[in-house]
């Protein structure tokens, strides 16, 4: 278990791999959204942990893109504008190539979002550079389901 919740002893817990991939384009504001959740009520997940990167991500732009969208991390959340600090994970400032690391909980009720949007003070012409971009998130981790 590399994550805070320890599931009650009286379950019976079967633990796959968890690897799914989602891609978004950005549009004329340069946000995008993608967002995974456990498949169904008797499955949580365990995103990242024991030193294991669980979260890239990742844009078509080339490296030396001049502008690249931030992108933030967010349990139960898929409008940056509502993200607080109890829901909020962390945030890349190069979404173009990034990682985020360390265990994620994520419960049969909850979800995961990645916030794709423009760095903040952008000009116009910034934003209109990032409209269309394509912005993709690979999360690895445990896939844990309750068989009794």
């Amino acid at each position: 278990m590399t994550a805070g919740f320890i599931p009650p002893p009286e379950w019976a817990e079967v633990a796959v791999q968890l690897k799914t991939s989602q891609s978004v384009t950005l549009n004329a504001e340069g946000v995008g959204t993608v967002s995974f959740s456990p498949d169904h009520a008797n499955q949580r997940w365990v995103i990242g942990g024991n030193n294991v990167p669980g979260i890239n991500v990742f844009t078509n732009q080339p490296a030396a893109a001049t502008v690249v969208p931030y992108c933030t991390l967010a349990l139960n959340s898929s409008d940056i504008t509502q993200v607080g600090q109890n829901n909020q994970r962390g945030t890349s400032w190069g979404a173009n190539n990034d990682t985020f690391a360390g265990a994620i909980d994520v419960g049969p009720c909850d979800y995961v979002s990645l916030l794709f949007y423009p760095p903040p003070g952008s000009s116009d012409a910034q934003i209109a550079a990032l409209a269309g971009v394509i912005a993709t998130a690979v999360i690895t981790g445990t896939k844990y389901t309750r068989r009794a």
